[in-house]
């Protein structure tokens, strides 16, 4: 068999894939120009981050999207009614996570439980805004690539893929296989243990069949 044939005639498929990531794991495609201060807000069911906020003063958020785009306000009431004035301080320090359930807490670098609710209609004001562009669900894959979907340290959700493909740098297969083409693209991996965030960067390639969308090869390093 030519060379490359498999990969030129290998047909795609749709498919759709639960996140594999570990608990506490996080994708982001961080923008070129972030607010100074600003923290992530992290969907667990989708694995990536979606959105920033930064402090604008105890209880209220400016919002951002994931270029960097600031989008709205966002006055939470806090549930803890008694709030010492050192964990005010470090307000600015905390996190939204939106769980599974869809529910959303800021959690709070303090000694004590503070959490505040981010609305529904921003976290889907975010989830749509994050999504625009070509859509996922018409990238197809090829089965070879899928399988590697399956394994937790080389999964990457279809979106953060679509984002490298629409973003990304393109060039050519380094394989020079006719018909394919390289993307890549600078991407974060957040790692959220109690309240700290530890952040890793890496670059992600994604190799597609443009004449059909699919992909057959992607991975980071």
């Amino acid at each position: 068999m030519i060379p490359g044939a498999a990969e030129r005639h290998e047909p795609g498929r749709y498919y759709t894939f639960e996140s594999r990531l570990p608990q506490g794991e996080f994708f982001e495609l961080r923008p070129h120009h972030l607010p100074c201060n600003a923290q992530p807000i992290l969907d667990e069911t989708s694995g990536i981050c979606i959105g920033y906020t930064v402090v604008q003063a105890p209880g209220l958020w400016q919002v951002y999207d994931t270029h960097g785009h600031f989008v709205r306000l966002e006055e939470a009431p806090l549930e803890t009614p008694l709030i010492d004035p050192t964990d005010i301080a470090l307000l600015a320090f905390g996190v939204f996570r939106i769980f599974r359930t869809g529910r959303a807490l800021f959690e709070a670098g303090t000694k004590t439980a503070i959490t505040a609710k981010l609305s529904q209609s921003t976290i889907l004001f975010l989830r749509t805004r994050f999504k625009l562009g070509l859509s996922a669900r018409n990238l197809k894959m090829t089965e070879t690539a899928a399988r590697h979907m399956l394994e937790p340290g080389r999964y990457v959700p279809l979106y953060i893929q679509e984002k490298a493909i629409r973003y990304g740098k393109r060039m050519a297969d380094p394989r020079k296989i006719q018909g394919l083409y390289r993307y890549e693209i600078e991407m974060y991996k957040l790692y959220r243990k109690k309240a700290a965030t530890e952040y890793k960067k890496y670059t992600l390639e994604v190799v597609v069949r443009e004449s059909d969308w699919t992909i057959t090869h992607f991975m980071y390093f």
